[in-house]
């Protein structure tokens, strides 16, 4: 949900796993296919500080954008501006915290009348 003026407006948005449940690590493991863990390290499969690698997740997070309008063609109903999004970077299927990163570009739009 989008809340601001005309000039701009921003709202939070749901940013997915970068990788689906059947991506494989380097080391074959997958969420929904490959090994349950490091295939090299068998005897050390369930130890703690490998736990993180060996369970993947694929949570989806939150991000946030402001988006900015520079411009308006009323008669073609076309819309452009700046953006501006704050969004988690990828975890590595959970095992590692994700970092926030900054996302800038241009966007742009055509409003037609229902």
């Amino acid at each position: 949900e989008a809340k601001g003026t005309l000039d701009s407006f921003s709202g939070d948005f749901t940013v997915p796993s970068y990788r689906g449940s059947s991506f494989l690590d380097p080391k074959g493991r997958g969420g929904s296919t490959g090994y349950d863990n490091a295939v090299a390290l068998p005897a050390r499969a369930d130890a703690e500080e490998l736990l993180k690698e060996n369970v993947k997740s694929y949570t989806a997070l939150k991000g946030s954008a402001v988006l900015s309008v520079a411009k308006v063609d009323a008669a073609t109903g076309e819309i452009a501006g700046v953006f501006e999004s704050i969004q988690p970077s990828d975890t590595d299927m959970g095992a590692k915290p994700p970092k926030d990163i900054k996302v800038t570009g241009l966007w742009y739009g055509q409003l037609v009348k229902a």
